[in-house]
Order: structure tokens, then C-alpha cells, then sequence
């Protein structure tokens, strides 16, 4: 007998085990010394398609990083939340389309960007088309096409539901809801956006809940509801706190900062505004910083140190431009436009109104170009040059038409209607009036409608006295 380990065991058996020990050791060996110089075996073109195949995807990887990183700038330009399930990671004939089409989307080439989205829809399914239809959606809103953006995001909801997609479903009715929000329909806005919010609630979608929170709250803001848009943004706030997410807790900082200033507590505005400003300058996130310096601006210009507004304003364009924050860069210029004009520089008001009509021209921001016509109009009302005035009334009026934009819509017909007064055309004067008074109606705005109808009281008396 031999004594293994303490144990008793017949010679032959102990040298089996050796035997067989031996054996699997030997394979075991000659295995590994196949197999690990095996790369250095490889034929040239094995070690040729290797190589390639791993730079495609590295290639795959960096694409579809590039995908996400332009959806989030996108995302922070616009304040728009983008549905984008499945695209990131489709094959390539939907893929490629995508990501060209985010690219465009960077530089702001909407049209462009659709062709690419379309191109990718041939070989899309199910959650994918439900992002493409978004995105359609959205190269259509942010040009200001509100009609055919609808048309799109109405799509994407419809599959949202025929494929039980909540998360689509919900991103369709939040931008759903911003669409009748500009165009001045609120009850509409608030019913598709309450929606948004049920559903986010009850997938426990909380970045999305912020979002929809925060746009209800500017809801009741326009609305006039001040109440009732500070307790959804501060919820808003507080769904965002409880997340850790930085951006939306910065815009709900900003929602409520605007909120004080409509009611003229500037001093509390001027808080939350430069709150918002903090948290965006903690994060890197310009496209935040820059709205802040706007608003804090607007709450100087309010107060009427136009010097220090001046100052803020040039700061938010600064940045814009570093950023190519386009659309903001825009609104800058218009806002320093209405300094100089505030100051009495109407030359140089106009200079700015110019630039920002171009910028917001270049982009297709149809919103911001209406806006710039208008004030335009202002300028040329206030130089006495009543023809030209009443050029750039009509063509913003014409834009606000288009893109379905009620209040902007009866603000230009006021303007009409004060530019006849000025000529001493009264019956047109009053006509303008009372089309711009309907649609102040129609969207509910209390003070708009007081308004008007004291100056149809006024005009109507005057015609009275010159009839006797």
C-alpha cells in the first residue's frame, strides 16, 4: 500500500492517477501554447480583417456618442426634451441617416435634416419610427412650422400607442402641448401636457415629469395664473433637486425668476435669476448661463438702469456666439435693439433689430423673425415713417398666420391698427382693433383685452364727435 495524503491506496491505482495527472497536464499545456501565440500565427489578411473589424467598432462606438452628444446640445439650444429610443443603436441604414441628420440639425439645416430622417424611416420599426417622427417633428417646430411639426408628432403618438410605448407617448404629448402653447391655444396645451405628465408619472419617467411640470407652469404663466406657475415650477424644482438634474433645475429656477418679475417683485426675480446663473456656470451649461444673463438684463431694463441691462445683455450675446447658440444670439440683439431704443438711439435700435432679423432669418426661427419685424415697425412708427412701419407690421403679421401664433398675431393687428390712427384713418383703425380684440378673447389675456377695448371706446367716441 502507499499513503497518500493519509490515505491508504493500491500501487497501481497511485500510478494511474500520476499516469492520467500526467496526461491532461501535457494537453492542458500544448493547448495554451497553441492558442496564445495563435494571434501571432494569424495570416496577414486574417490579422488584416481583425484589425478592421476593430476599427469599425471603435468607429460604431464614437458615431453613436456623436448621435447622443448632438441630441443633448439640441436638447439644451431649444429646451425641448428629443426621443431618440433605438437610433443610437440601429444598423446602418438607419443609423447613418440619424446621425447625419443630428449633425444638420447642429447647423441648423432643418430641411436638410429631414431628408436624412425620411432617408432613415425606409429601414426604421416600431420604436425607431416613433423617434424619427419626433425628430421630424422637431426640425419643423424649431423653424416655427408648427402645422407640419403637429402632423408629425401626432404620428409619433399614434405609434407611441399602437406599440405601447409610453416613454414615445409621453414625449409626443409634451410637444404636442408646446405647439398649442404658441400658438396661443392654453387649454389645449395644458390638457396635452397634463397628459404627458400622467404617463411620466406612472412609468416613473422623472427627468420627463421635470420637463412637463415645467411646462405646465409656463401654461398658467401665459395664462396669467401666476399662482398656479409658481406651484408647478417650484414642484418642478423639487422633482429636479431630488434627481440631481442640474439643467432642469436651472431652467425651473429661471421659470420662477420670470414669474416674480411679471408680478414686479424684481428684487425676488433677480434672486432666483442669478441662481439659475450659479447652477449653470457649476455645470458648464452655457446655453443656461446665457439665458440668465439675459433675464437679468430684462429685470435691469425694468428697473431702468439701461446701462447695467446693456452690460448683461452683451455678456448672454458673447456667449451665444462663443457657443453658436444661434437662436439666443438672436434674441440678444434684439434685446440690446430695445435698450437703444428705450435710450432714444433709434438708429442704432434698428442697427440691432437688423442684425437679429437676419440671424433668426438664417436659422428659420419663424418666432423670433416675426418678433424682430415687429419691432422693426416700432421704429419706424416712432421715426414717423408710418408707410414703412406698416410694410414691417404685415409682413411679422404674415409669419404669425403662418406659424399659427395667436398672441403674436393680434399684437401686429393692434400695432395695424395704431399706425391708422397716426394717418387719421379712423374706420381702418377701428376694423384692426376689433380683429386684434377677438383674438385677445379667444387666447384669454385680461390686460391685452382691457386695452383695446379702452382704445375702440376712445375711437368709437371720436367718430361720434365728428359725425355731430
Amino acid at each position: 500500500m502507499i499513503e497518500v495524503f493519509g490515505y491508504q491506496i493500491e500501487p497501481w491505482l497511485f500510478w494511474a492517477i500520476i499516469g492520467i495527472g500526467a496526461t491532461v497536464f501535457f494537453g492542458l499545456t500544448t493547448l495554451f501554447a497553441w492558442i496564445l501565440p495563435r494571434k501571432a500565427k494569424l495570416h496577414p489578411k486574417e490579422r488584416e480583417t481583425i484589425d478592421h473589424l476593430k476599427k469599425k467598432i471603435e468607429t460604431i462606438e464614437k458615431e453613436a456618442k456623436e448621435a447622443n452628444e448632438n441630441i443633448k446640445l439640441i436638447e439644451k439650444h431649444f429646451g425641448i426634451q428629443i426621443y431618440a429610443d433605438g437610433l443610437p443603436s440601429a444598423k446602418p441604414a438607419v443609423f447613418d441617416p440619424f446621425l447625419e441628420g443630428t449633425k444638420l440639425m447642429r447647423a441648423y439645416k432643418w430641411d436638410e435634416a429631414i431628408v436624412e430622417f425620411q432617408k432613415a424611416m425606409k429601414e426604421a420599426k416600431a420604436s425607431q419610427l416613433i423617434a424619427l417622427y419626433n425628430l421630424i417633428g422637431l426640425c419643423y417646430y424649431t423653424s416655427g412650422r408648427f402645422s407640419l411639426a403637429l402632423e408629425n408628432y401626432e404620428k409619433s403618438l399614434g405609434l407611441g400607442r399602437q406599440f405601447n410605448d409610453k416613454q414615445g407617448e409621453a414625449n409626443a404629448l409634451g410637444n404636442i402641448g408646446l405647439i398649442y402653447q404658441d400658438r396661443g391655444d392654453l387649454d389645449q396645451a395644458l390638457k396635452y401636457s397634463q397628459d404627458a405628465l400622467k404617463i411620466d408619472k406612472e412609468i416613473g419617467f422623472r427627468e420627463s415629469e421635470a420637463r412637463q411640470l415645467g411646462n405646465i407652469g409656463l401654461v398658467y404663466q401665459s395664462k396669467g395664473d401666476l399662482d398656479e406657475a409658481l406651484k408647478y415650477h417650484e414642484e418642478n424644482l423639487t422633482v429636479a433637486r431630488d434627481i440631481g438634474l442640474k439643467e432642469s433645475q436651472a431652467a425651473a429656477l429661471g421659470n420662477i425668476g420670470l414669474i416674480y418679475q411679471d408680478r414686479g417683485d424684481l428684487d425676488q426675480a433677480l434672486k432666483y435669476h442669478n441662481e439659475n446663473l450659479k447652477v449653470a456656470k457649476e455645470i458648464g451649461l452655457r446655453e443656461s448661463e446665457a439665458a440668465a444673463l439675459g433675464n437679468i438684463g430684462l429685470i435691469y431694463k425694468d428697473r431702468g438702469d439701461l446701462d447695467q441691462a446693456l452690460k448683461y445683455h452683451q455678456e448672454s450675446l458673447e456667449i451665444s456666439r462663443q457657443i453658436g447658440y444661434k437662436q439666443n444670439e438672436g434674441n440678444q440683439l434684439g434685446n440690446i435693439g430695445l435698450i437703444y431704443q428705450a435710450k432714444g438711439d433709434l438708429d442704432q435700435a434698428l442697427k440691432y433689430h437688423l442684425e437679429a432679423l437676419e440671424i433668426h432669418k438664417e436659422i428659420g426661427f419663424k418666432q423670433g423673425e416675426a418678433s424682430d419685424l415687429g419691432n422693426i415697425g416700432l421704429i419706424y412708427q416712432a421715426k414717423g415713417d408710418l408707410d414703412q412701419a406698416l410694410k414691417y407690421y404685415l409682413e411679422g403679421l404674415e409669419i404669425n398666420r403662418l406659424i399659427g401664433g395667436k398672441e403674436g398675431e393680434a399684437n401686429k393687428l393692434n400695432n395695424i391698427g395704431n399706425v391708422y390712427y397716426l394717418k387719421g384713418d379712423l374706420d381702418q383703425t377701428l376694423k384692426y382693433y376689433n380683429k386684434a380684440l377677438k383674438i385677445f378673447e379667444e387666447i384669454g389675456m385680461p390686460e391685452k383685452i382691457g386695452i383695446v377695448k379702452g382704445n375702440i371706446e376712445r375711437i368709437s367716441q371720436q367718430m361720434k364727435k365728428m359725425k355731430k
